[in-house]
């Protein structure tokens, strides 16, 4: 039996159906194309193979011409799912460079993944979207007013804005990142710093649905608000050594 499958959870639906088989004594022996089909990494492939083993059910590789019921052949296919699994990452340190190199070039797409507030051209290019820009303007001038993300989110509800994902209510993370979004001025900054270590940023990618004074000013009140703190007498800001 070959449990292989372009969807992974189709994979482990079928996965699961076979071990409940075997646990009903429906199976005997399992015949299946590879090790790197059989399991997702080394422990879980163990894991499988010991509760297999445990009901008594015989697994047979084809590729690597292995079987469970060869006593020699269990550290063998330890090792061979060890240099698998290590296939497996440098494919992953391989999409990871693949990504990294289109960004440097300026080639990613990732620099023009939609947003709130565009669509895309026919070649798929970043455009404004005059309906929901207005939207974003509205936030952004909202919390200039003195709004707090949540008093934002109730007028928008209150207005019966819909939400980027169609939805009558917000939620309160979608508009405290929409108000830091430097996409929203034309900039877009690529790569997460805590997983690559060059990080870029691409001037005037798209065009700006709100002035770079309106966005700076918006990220000096969200830095002054974020320093005071409410308490049962009053706001008080917090302690720091420049105080």
């Amino acid at each position: 039996m070959d449990i292989s499958s372009s969807k992974t959870g189709s994979t482990r639906r079928e996965l699961n159906r076979m071990l409940m088989d075997c646990h009903s004594h429906k199976l005997d022996i399992i015949l299946t194309k590879s090790i790197s089909r059989f399991g997702r990494d080394t422990v879980g492939l163990l894991d499988l193979l010991a509760q297999l083993k445990a009901l008594g059910v015989r697994v047979i590789f084809e590729e690597e011409k292995l079987d469970t019921a060869n006593k020699a052949n269990e550290v063998v296919i330890t090792a061979i799912e060890s240099l698998a699994q290590a296939e497996n990452e440098s494919r992953s340190a391989d999409i990871k460079w693949g990504i990294k190199k289109r960004a440097e070039e300026g080639t990613s797409k990732l620099y023009d993944r939609k947003c709130y507030g565009y669509k895309h051209d026919a070649n798929g290019k970043l455009v404004i979207d005059k309906a929901t820009a207005e939207n974003v303007r509205l936030i952004f001038n909202l919390y200039l007013s003195g709004k707090s993300v949540i008093g934002i989110v109730k007028e928008l509800e209150r207005l019966e804005i819909k939400s980027p994902k169609g939805n009558d209510k917000w939620c309160k993370r979608s508009v405290d990142v929409m108000l830091s979004n430097e996409k929203y001025i034309g900039d877009v900054h690529l790569l997460d710093k805590g997983e690559y270590e060059d990080h870029y940023l691409s001037k005037n990618n798209n065009p700006a649905i709100v002035s770079k004074e309106t966005f700076q000013a918006v990220q000096i009140e969200k830095a002054f608000r974020s320093n005071i703190t409410r308490g049962a007498d009053g706001n008080h800001r917090k302690a720091t050594k420049y105080s």
